[in-house]
């Protein structure tokens, strides 16, 4: 049975997934699991079931504000700091079965000296093309230490909702501004106080208000994550700020000591352009990934406080451009552990390195996050509701239909019924539509899975069982892939589930299914942070 012409809907296309643009200040948590690093990993995964070839090449932020924070707090060195995180997060997520093919750390050779490269000739070109602009304005800085007070070494409250806020950017209603807009600012670190200010130079890139617009933005993000590139608009104009005195980076040449390229400006888009070389070094047939007229679909993720940074990569854009950004970008919400935001600096969080110690399995997270993950709203990560889910769903109910179906399938040599193609097929296709992006779903995906496992509930009818475990397989590979394989190896296809080849119709070797466990309740508890003490 070939089902793959009704689900793609055309021909193979090379695509690229970017994971994120993670900032190794320290391990990767749950939160950072089951928002941008799972959504491209399952859209990878799936695009690969429909045939097409797929890269995976991300990067780390070692330059950010929040290392030099743990660097600082800490007592070493931020590149010791990017270098254990950057490497610690690949670990993680080679553990959880989302490998990349390429993983640059920007302050490492070989990438060090392109990155610091592309960041100079960026400015420069924007430079000669009158893009740039120059403001003196007066920023907090620490008399004691020479800290410049910017990023993650203020704080005070957002400009526009009165949250509490850090450096330029709101958690709660998601505006960034200019470090120098926050209300009541006051250093995080007792030792930078008391702050004062002094006049620095301050370098903006003004936006192409055909690029740089909500229109653009809702063409590539999924629906109302445009409002936030309107909302940054009115606040600031059509311009990002490209340098900043943190003292940790990227010099800024010709600026004062400390002058730095910032982030999130130039920074960002230098390490876009070095991820482009990557695909041009490793991609089918040398493309350009990024040029105007590729027949490469790129595909980013990110959390949603990084909406803003993704979308500012369109500032760059103009007529004199040759290169567009990510097609298309997938967000999430914040997810929440136990009802509270997971945090790093309160140590309110799962490890993904602890979960993957204590030998726990990978696939029940996997499915639970997915059923988690939403662009739209925050979700919760409920430790007491994920072993009921193990248990209840994994174990309870899907387990026990799966080998039902691999006993019944494996002595049947009854054709498939033409109402049951139908069925595979439109199971196929509403996965197909639930992760398309930039509107992608794995809970949608994840929901169509249990749908299909719901059908077997009363019995398959002879004909079925194998092509129902394959078409099970196929839908499991992107957010379960190691129960995809099994049910793939227990058919006996080779290689990984796929519809680029005809199904296999015939339950060759059952025990390769090794059965969906349940993660008791204390097990995953374990891993949380002590309870603090009176």
């Amino acid at each position: 049975m070939h089902l793959l012409d009704p689900v793609r809907r055309g021909p193979a296309r090379p695509h690229l997934v970017t994971a994120a643009y993670h900032t190794p200040n320290g391990p990767l948590h749950l939160g950072h699991i089951g928002g941008p690093f799972l959504s491209a990993d399952v859209v990878a995964r799936h695009l690969e079931t429909l045939g097409h070839p797929v890269a995976r090449i991300s990067a780390t932020d070692s330059h950010e504000s929040y290392l030099l924070m743990a660097a600082r707090r800490a007592g070493v060195t931020p590149e010791a700091v990017a270098t254990r995180y950057h490497d610690a997060a690949l670990d993680a997520l080679t553990g959880l079965g989302m490998h990349q093919d390429a993983w640059p750390d920007m302050h490492r050779d070989p990438y060090r000296g392109l990155y610091h490269e592309r960041s100079h000739a960026t400015v420069e070109d924007l430079e000669r093309r009158g893009r740039l602009v120059r403001e003196t304005e007066k920023l907090l800085h620490s008399p004691a230490t020479g800290q410049g007070l910017v990023g993650a070494f203020v704080q005070g409250r957002c400009p526009a909702c009165g949250s509490g806020a850090a450096g330029s950017s709101c958690e709660s209603c998601g505006l960034w501004f200019g470090p120098a807009d926050l209300l009541d600012a006051r250093p995080v670190l007792p030792e930078d106080g008391p702050a004062g200010t002094r006049a620095v130079t301050s370098v903006f890139l003004t936006g192409d208000p055909r690029w740089f617009s909500g229109e653009e933005a809702a063409r590539r993000f999924p629906p109302g994550y445009a409002e936030l590139l309107e909302k940054y608009v009115a606040h600031n104009g059509r311009r990002i700020r490209l340098n900043h005195p943190l003292g940790w980076g990227v010099p800024w040449r010709g600026g004062a000591p400390g002058d730095v390229h910032l982030s999130y400006g130039t920074g960002t888009y230098a390490a876009f352009s070095v991820l482009r070389d990557l695909y041009r070094d490793t991609g089918p047939g040398g493309r350009d990934a990024f040029a105007r007229d590729t027949d490469v679909v790129t595909i980013a993720t990110g959390g949603y406080d990084a909406t803003l940074p993704w979308m500012f990569v369109l500032a760059f854009m103009d007529d004199a451009t040759d290169w567009q950004p990510h097609q298309h970008h997938l967000m999430n919400r914040f997810l929440l552990l136990n009802g509270e935001k997971f945090s790093t600096s309160r140590g309110h969080v799962i490890w993904a390195h602890d979960y993957l110690r204590a030998g726990l399995p990978v696939d029940p997270l996997r499915g639970y996050l997915a059923s988690l993950s939403d662009a739209g709203r925050e979700s919760d990560f409920r430790t007491a509701e994920f072993a009921d889910w193990t248990s209840r769903v994994l174990a309870g109910r899907w387990d026990p239909a799966i080998r039902r179906a691999l006993r019944d399938g494996t002595d049947d040599t009854a054709p498939v019924p033409a109402s049951f193609t139908a069925e595979a097929v439109a199971a196929l296709t509403a996965t197909a539509d639930a992760l398309r992006p930039p509107a992608t779903s794995p809970r949608a995906a994840l929901a169509v899975l249990d749908d299909w496992i719901t059908r077997a509930a009363p019995g398959l009818a002879p004909g079925e069982p194998a092509t129902w475990l394959a078409v099970l397989a196929v839908l499991a590979q992107p957010l379960m892939p190691t129960l995809a394989a099994e049910l793939w190896q227990a058919l006996g296809a080779p290689g990984s589930p796929s519809l680029a080849a005809p199904l296999p119709t015939q339950v060759v070797t059952p025990g390769a299914y090794h059965g969906l466990p349940a993660v008791p309740r204390p097990s995953v508890e374990s891993l949380l942070p002590p309870a603090p003490t009176a």
